[in-house]
């Protein structure tokens, strides 16, 4: 009797894990702002380039105000997922949320779209998610807590250095609506 129910406890848990995402998540690729754009960019103010997307990594270069660099591609590594609770049914083209799931969320993309993790994978909705908040009847859905991420953007110097910076600000050319 004591393995019957040894294993309904373990097959409970693994039903209520089953649908997490990997950690950390990387999003290979991501630009997390609307607009976001990589290609020919101008520092603003000093930025410290590292040889790998992980802060621990050796330091490869530094950019000056006014250098004109290249970003090449991003990674958005999310550590910790955030979490959403479905009040409603949510329906997309593509899939449907039941009430009451839980959804983890991975990072935001601007203007309100966030990446989440749901059946198995990682998908793209409107689900206004940057700040912990309660649902209410146009967002029908409680924001329980926001992800810990980290955007890593590997960029190329004129001369041909290569590394990665973390969390670029103050760049011309990031924002191909005009930033």
């Amino acid at each position: 009797m004591k393995t019957v129910s040894y294993l309904i406890t373990l097959l409970v848990g693994m039903a209520a894990t089953a649908d997490t995402p990997p950690m950390p998540y990387r999003d290979v690729g991501a630009c997390p702002f609307e607009c976001c754009h990589y290609g020919a960019w101008t520092a603003g103010k000093p930025a410290t380039a590292r040889k790998a997307d992980d802060s621990k990594s050796a330091i490869a270069f530094q950019i000056k105000p006014g250098e004109r660099i290249t970003a090449l591609t991003g990674i958005v590594i999310t550590r910790k997922p955030g979490a959403i609770r479905m009040l409603k049914t949510y329906q997309s083209d593509k899939f449907i949320v039941p009430a009451g799931t839980l959804l983890y969320t991975l990072h935001n993309g601007g203007e309100g779209t966030t990446l989440f993790w749901f059946d198995g994978k990682a998908r793209w909705a409107d689900l206004y998610a940057e700040s912990v908040h309660k649902g209410n009847s146009d967002y029908p859905w409680d924001v329980l807590s926001i992800p810990e991420a980290e955007w890593w953007v590997k960029v190329q110097t004129q001369d041909g250095a290569v590394g990665w910076i973390l969390s670029p600000q103050d760049f011309k050319g990031m924002d191909s609506c005009g930033g």
